[in-house]
């Protein structure tokens, strides 16, 4: 990352954040018509895309014209992204490639030039120097070894210099390196947070005490919130985002939602085809304004969230999403056609004595497999308090098999995540 660049996108972006709602919106239509006629004029996949559904760029004036478009799909951008997705010109030698992790098994690739990676990084960093970072913090995160990069000259000095830790790594090593290093903000996935404060607190561990808790990349419910915000007495904030955009979203200390980085990225909630409203439940669907190597327009990133017309009391002209559920493909239904979102598993299991982590995989629509790794509370009682509390919820129809493990499996991530549902999307 150039540094001159960097900082110059970064102080950018943090003025951004308080203009007014409306000169936003017209700073984001703007890049939009811009990405849009890029994206027709070079690159065959959406010259081809536009042409087939009869559209032409000047008919994508805002936001509310990608209605128009088609969306793109998962599965287009595993099959085309360094091929027909790639601009006219783009040196993949001169590119950042990185992937997806890959929960399908079937990585995605993504294509990042310098000038994209450049404000790609700004806009992350902006949500972290909101949140209490600084230019010297000692600044720790988890997350995938696939993933890490190089330190750049600068951070070689110290400066907005991340030391990252690998997901995959057994706690107790976490715990060693964390206590030497005593970081002033600690960021990363949810799980991880969650796995390191329940082993501190188990152990009585002490030296860990960052002023700053980030995390990101799965759901955050409220439960895991209040434990981690005990274990080390902060009050964390989440980041949303995915690898093919990066942040997209992000909590300031309010806590009344997540600002969406509209100077970044496009962001839609659909329901049933059509767009959600205020407070309704809709799949995420993104749109790029930045990444002129690899444009992503109308892409279905298979998250799903709710849509806010409220505003911030912070005063930030970021218009906020009011809830995150999660991944598409983490809501389990039920024989008689219900719904669930993955926040009602940390409902039920934590309430469960003799639970100490756990993973639900619906199998089909009428099982679940249940993986639990027991805690000193956990007694031959506890198996049929499992069967018997997700009943209660889902109904009798629903079987319920429960596994004790030693441990949860990760996935190629390093992330550890709750439910997952192998049913077609119930979303």
């Amino acid at each position: 990352m150039g540094a001159v660049n960097a900082f110059r996108l970064l102080m950018e972006a943090r003025r951004n954040q308080w203009l007014k709602p409306a000169e936003l919106e017209e700073l984001q239509a703007k890049r939009l018509r811009a990405m849009i006629q890029h994206a027709y004029d070079n690159t065959e996949f959406y010259h081809r895309k536009f042409k087939d559904a009869g559209i032409r760029p000047e008919d994508i004036k805002t936001a509310d014209d990608l209605k128009k478009v088609p969306f793109t799909t998962k599965s287009e951008v595993r099959e085309h992204s360094t091929g027909s997705m790639l601009a006219r010109g783009v040196d993949l030698r001169k590119c950042i490639v990185t992937e997806t992790s890959g929960s399908t098994g079937i990585p995605t690739k993504v294509v990042y030039d310098s000038n994209a990676n450049d404000f790609s990084k700004a806009i992350n960093l902006r949500s972290h120097f909101e949140s209490g970072l600084t230019p010297w913090s000692r600044w720790a995160i988890f997350g995938d070894p696939h993933h890490f990069q190089k330190p750049t000259w600068f951070q070689k000095f110290g400066l907005l210099s991340p030391t990252w830790i690998s997901a995959f790594d057994p706690v107790e090593k976490q715990i060693e390196f964390l206590r030497k290093f005593k970081p002033d903000v600690l960021s990363g996935y949810t799980s991880s947070l969650y796995l390191l404060s329940s082993a501190i607190k188990e152990k009585g561990v002490e030296g860990i005490a960052p002023k700053v808790v980030i995390s990101t990349s799965e759901l955050l419910d409220p439960s895991t919130r209040e434990y981690i915000n005990s274990v080390f007495d902060v009050e964390m904030v989440d980041h949303f985002g995915c690898v093919e955009l990066n942040r997209t979203a992000w909590e300031c200390s309010e806590h009344t939602g997540y600002h969406i980085d509209v100077d970044a990225v496009a962001m839609e909630f659909i329901s049933d085809g059509e767009a959600a409203a205020p407070g309704e439940r809709g799949e995420i669907v993104y749109t790029g304004l930045y990444n002129y190597a690899m444009p992503l327009i109308r892409y279905k990133i298979e998250d799903v969230g709710v849509p806010s017309d409220e505003a911030c009391p912070c005063g930030r002209g970021l218009p906020l999403m009011k809830l995150i559920e999660g991944r598409s493909d983490s809501f389990m239904q039920t024989p008689d056609g219900r719904t669930f979102s993955p926040i009602i598993w940390t409902l039920i299991m934590r309430q469960i004595p003799g639970v100490g982590h756990f993973k639900a995989i619906q199998e089909r629509k009428d099982l679940i497999r249940i993986l639990v790794v027991r805690d000193q509370a956990f007694t031959e009682a506890t198996t049929g308090r499992i069967v018997h509390d997700v009943q209660e919820v889902m109904g009798e129809g629903m079987h319920v098999d429960v596994d004790v493990v030693e441990e949860i499996p990760k996935d190629k991530s390093g992330k550890v995540r709750c439910a997952v549902s192998k049913v077609g999307k119930a979303i």
